[in-house]
């Protein structure tokens, strides 16, 4: 086990300004039609802080090899290095996330979680600042669920149904959603809806 730090609420992130919040329509992305080896269609990829970009690719359950899922399988260790897989085209508002990760390497982090109301576009000279911080203990090849739940300025975090974090923020209405890993963090992903 790892105690790692995964809930740093990324809200904001590197080039395009987030579009006017759209309804939510309830979907979950499985990743099963989508080809093994490619990036998955609707996704678009970054990464903040330092180092290469990561590397998101559908692949296969490691120990079920039928299952579809999202793999970020970089491994570079730099320690302030988050990729960032981001949906593309719609901004959201209230909005509940959830995901089922499993990691599965990282000797510099562990790191995984989900990023909302994020805005993508260039800092110069600016520096990351974390919304909040809760160090929690995740287990190496095991699946965990981390939830959220964004209603107006409110925002409740859940990892495997426990509750982590609970907080208001005013900084940003609307914006984009996706999934991010830190460091030389190897993550699957799997089952990440977005729902009203």
């Amino acid at each position: 086990m790892h105690i790692k730090s995964f809930l740093p609420i990324l809200i904001g992130l590197l080039f395009a300004p987030a579009a006017v919040a759209a309804e939510v329509q309830t979907r979950t992305f499985t990743f099963e039609n989508d080809r093994v080896g490619a990036p998955p269609p609707g996704f678009e990829f970054a990464r903040t802080g330092n180092g290469p970009e990561g590397k998101w690719t559908v692949a296969t359950e490691r120990g079920n090899e039928k299952n579809h899922l999202l793999l970020q399988s970089s491994a570079d260790k730099t320690d302030y290095r988050f990729p960032v897989a981001i949906l593309k085209n719609e901004s959201l508002r209230d909005v509940t996330l959830s995901v089922r990760a499993r990691p599965l390497a990282g000797e510099v982090d562990q790191g995984f979680g989900l990023v909302w109301r994020c805005t993508i576009y260039h800092t110069i000279k600016g520096s990351r600042r974390a919304f909040q911080n809760h160090p929690v203990k995740v287990a190496t090849n095991v699946w965990h669920t981390l939830k959220m739940e964004a209603r107006g300025n409110h925002f409740i975090v859940w990892l495997d149904g426990e509750k982590v974090l609970d907080a208001q923020d005013d900084t940003f209405q609307s914006g984009r959603v996706g999934l991010w890993t830190k460091a030389d963090s190897v993550i699957e992903f799997d089952d990440f809806t977005v729902a009203p």
